[in-house]
C-alpha cells in the first residue's frame, strides 16, 4: 500500500517509472527523473488502458488525498482494504467504462509544522551551513512551532508574528532571529513553492535594537598580548602559563589577517598560494574567497610549514594529535586574563584588524573587501572610525588653508626723521607763500613735521609729539594745503634728490710715487 513515507522514499532514476497502490487498484504514482512525483488513475476505456492525472504531490495534495480522488475517478470499482465506502455509479454498456467526473473535495488543512518540516528538509539542511542550520532547527522547535506550528499556514498574519516577537522580549536576540526564520520560511512557501499568494507575515516587523560590541585592542594592549605570547612559549610544558606553539600561531594569524576563527582552523596547505601571496578559501561565511595576505603572514606560514615538516596536505594549524585545534577559545581566555583585558573576545581580534586599517587611512570600502563582507551595510559598523580619520584629514587640510591665507608679516616701519635744513629750504617758500596774516604765530616747520609724522606712522592726530605743532594747527594747515594742492607740491619738493641727504665726495686717489 502506498503511504506518505513510502512515496517519499521513492528515488528518481534515469527514466520515468510508476508504482501501483496495492490497496486501490488503478491508483499509481509516477516518479520523474527530476524527482517530482505525480499521482495518476489507470483504468480501461473501450478495452484500452488509459491514465488520467490527479496532480503533483505537494503540501496540499498528499498520498491520502490523491487516493480519495482516485476512488472518485474510478467510480467506486476500486475498493480499499480499509473499508472504503462504495461510490454509486450509473449503468453503462459492458464494452464501455465511463469515468465519473472528479468531484471537488475539500482540501486538507496544511499546517505550519508540516511546511516547516519541508523547509528544514529542502532548504535549511541543503543550503545553509551546519552551524546556521542547527540554529534554525533550534529556534523553530523552541519558539516558532510551539506558537504557530498547529496553525493553517495561510491563517498566520503579521500580527501573529509580531505577537511571537513580543513574547520573546526577555531574549531579544532569539526574538529577532525567530522572526527572520519565519520570514525565510514564508519566502519559500510564497516565492519558491508557489503555494500561496498571501503577503509574507514577516513584512515590516519591528525588531528589537541590539547593542553592538565595539572593543578594539589599543597599541599598548597589542604589545602586552605579544609579550604574554612570547613568554608563554618559553615556559616548559606542564607548568603554569605555558602556551602551545600552534595556539600562538593561530592567534597571530587571526591578528594579522582579520579572518574568522574557523577560517584559520580549517585552513589547509593546498589553500596557501605561495606564488601570489594569497589564501584561496573554498567555503567561508560569504562563499568562496581569495584573500591577499601581507608578507608578515607569508613569513609566519613558512615558519609553520618548516616546523611541521613541509607538508603539502593537511591542516595548517593542528592540535597535538594532528586534528583540528579545539582549545583556541580557552587559550585566548588565559591570555586576556594575563594581560588584563577580560572583555576582549576572540572575535574582537577581527574588529581590531578593521580598526587598525581604518585608523591607518584605508577607505571603508577597501576594509569591507579585506574582511570579506558581502553587504556594504555590514562594514558600516566601523563607519565612525572612518569618520575619525576623515576628521583628522579635515583638520590637517584646514590648517594648511589657514596657514596659506595668513598675510605676510609687515615690514618694520622706518623711524621718523624730521625735516632737515635742506628739505626745509626747499619748501619754505611754498608754505610761507600762503601764510595768512593775523592770528597766533606758529612755526610752520613744526607744522609740516607734525603732518609728516602722522602720515609716516599712520598714527592719530591727537598723538602728535609735543615737540611739533599742536594737533589743531597741524590738522587745519593739512586741510588747507590739501585743498589748494600745496601739500602735493611740498611732498614732491621733500622727495626731490636735491633735497635729499648730501652725498659725500669720493676721496681722490693719491698719486703714485
Amino acid at each position: 500500500m502506498l503511504t506518505t513515507a513510502r512515496v517519499r522514499e521513492l528515488k528518481p532514476q534515469d527514466k520515468v517509472y510508476e508504482v501501483t497502490c496495492a490497496a486501490v487498484a488503478g491508483f499509481v504514482v509516477r516518479v520523474l527523473p527530476s524527482g517530482k512525483k505525480v499521482f495518476l488513475v489507470r483504468h480501461q476505456v473501450d478495452g484500452k488502458w488509459r491514465r488520467e492525472k490527479i496532480g503533483q504531490m505537494s503540501p496540499t495534495l498528499g498520498v491520502d488525498e490523491a487516493r480519495r480522488q482516485a476512488l472518485l475517478m474510478l467510480g467506486g470499482e476500486a475498493r480499499s482494504e480499509a473499508a472504503v465506502q462504495p461510490v454509486a455509479r450509473r449503468s453503462a454498456p459492458k464494452s464501455v467504462r465511463r469515468v465519473e467526473p472528479v468531484k471537488q473535495v475539500e482540501s486538507r488543512r496544511v499546517t505550519v509544522r508540516e511546511l516547516a518540516d519541508r523547509f528544514v528538509r529542502e532548504y535549511v539542511d541543503v543550503y545553509l551551513k551546519p552551524g546556521t542550520a542547527a540554529a534554525y532547527r533550534r529556534h523553530l522547535e523552541a519558539h516558532v512551532l510551539p506558537r504557530l506550528g498547529d496553525r493553517d499556514f495561510e491563517s498566520v498574519t503579521r500580527s501573529d508574528v509580531q505577537a511571537l516577537h513580543a513574547s520573546l522580549k526577555h531574549i531579544k536576540g532569539s526574538a529577532n532571529y525567530s522572526v527572520c526564520i519565519v520570514g525565510s520560511l514564508y519566502s519559500r512557501i510564497i516565492d519558491d513553492w508557489k503555494l500561496s499568494s498571501m503577503p509574507n507575515p514577516n513584512h515590516k516587523i519591528r525588531l528589537f535594537k541590539m547593542k553592538t560590541r565595539e572593543r578594539f585592542l589599543t597599541p599598548e594592549e597589542r604589545r602586552h598580548v605579544e609579550e604574554v605570547l612570547l613568554r608563554g612559549l618559553q615556559i616548559s610544558p606542564g607548568r603554569k602559563g605555558h602556551l602551545d606553539r600552534m595556539g600562538v600561531w593561530a592567534l597571530q594569524l587571526l591578528s594579522l589577517t582579520g579572518l574568522r576563527r574557523d577560517e584559520i582552523r580549517d585552513l589547509t596547505w593546498p589553500m596557501v598560494d605561495w606564488q601570489h601571496s594569497c589564501l584561496n578559501l573554498p567555503d567561508t561565511k560569504t562563499g568562496q574567497r581569495s584573500i591577499q595576505v601581507p608578507s608578515h603572514v607569508i613569513t609566519l606560514l613558512r615558519r609553520i610549514h618548516d616546523h611541521t615538516g613541509n607538508r603539502k596536505v593537511g591542516l595548517v594549524i593542528t592540535s597535538r594529535t594532528g586534528r583540528k585545534l579545539s582549545g583556541l577559545n580557552l587559550t585566548w581566555k588565559r591570555i586576556r586574563e594575563a594581560v588584563g583585558i577580560p572583555d576582549v573576545r576572540l572575535h574582537d581580534l577581527r574588529h581590531s584588524f578593521a580598526s587598525d586599517a581604518l585608523m591607518g587611512g584605508v577607505p571603508l570600502a577597501i576594509v569591507g573587501e579585506m574582511l570579506g563582507h558581502r553587504q556594504p551595510s555590514t562594514t558600516k559598523r566601523y563607519a565612525h572610525l572612518a569618520n575619525r580619520v576623515v576628521r583628522e584629514a579635515l583638520e590637517h587640510t584646514a590648517d594648511r588653508i589657514v596657514e596659506a591665507s595668513k598675510p605676510l608679516p609687515a615690514l618694520p616701519v622706518a623711524p621718523f626723521e624730521p625735516l632737515r635744513d635742506v628739505q626745509w629750504a626747499a619748501i619754505v617758500t611754498l608754505v610761507n607763500a600762503d601764510r595768512s596774516r593775523g592770528g597766533r604765530p606758529v612755526d610752520l616747520r613744526d607744522v609740516v613735521n607734525g603732518i609728516r609724522w602722522v602720515l609716516h606712522t599712520q598714527g592719530h592726530w591727537s598723538d602728535i609729539p609735543a615737540t611739533y605743532a599742536s594737533t589743531t594747527a597741524c590738522w587745519r594747515w593739512y586741510k588747507r594745503w590739501c585743498a589748494d594742492e600745496t601739500w602735493s607740491k611740498v611732498e614732491a619738493a621733500i622727495a626731490a634728490p636735491s633735497a635729499g641727504p648730501a652725498r659725500r665726495p669720493r676721496p681722490r686717489a693719491r698719486p703714485k710715487d
